[in-house]
């Protein structure tokens, strides 16, 4: 039972998150990474019990490189198009790679 609430609080905060996208259009954050912030909030503030998310995700993230092979076959079939931006793509990982970083830090950091 604790699987099945977790499951539905998961998908509570995703569709929160899709509703703020459709409040909010012209900010360029998905629904899914709207309900990913609000349940961030949610679980720090202590809002929420961890050990009923904790149920319903691992099963999720058990099978997350399988959710990757859709990816790799895009790359593959897009080959000539990203050799022809490879340094926009490069730019675009590197930037976001030390953005991730600086985000991770800097929560990290409040959170101590």
């Amino acid at each position: 039972m604790k699987g099945l609430t977790g499951f539905l609080l998961l998908w509570a905060f995703y569709a929160l998150g899709e509703g703020l996208v459709r409040l909010f259009p012209w900010v360029p954050l998905s629904g899914s990474l709207w309900g990913m912030v609000l349940l961030y909030a949610a679980l720090a503030a202590g809002l929420l019990d961890e050990g009923r998310v904790g149920a319903a995700a691992r099963p999720v993230l058990r099978g997350l490189g399988l959710y990757f092979v859709p990816v790799g076959v895009g790359v593959l079939a897009f080959e000539a198009l990203l050799r022809a931006h490879a340094g926009a793509v490069a730019l675009a990982l590197v930037l976001g790679t030390l953005l991730t970083l600086a985000a991770t830090a800097g929560g990290a950091r409040w959170r101590s």
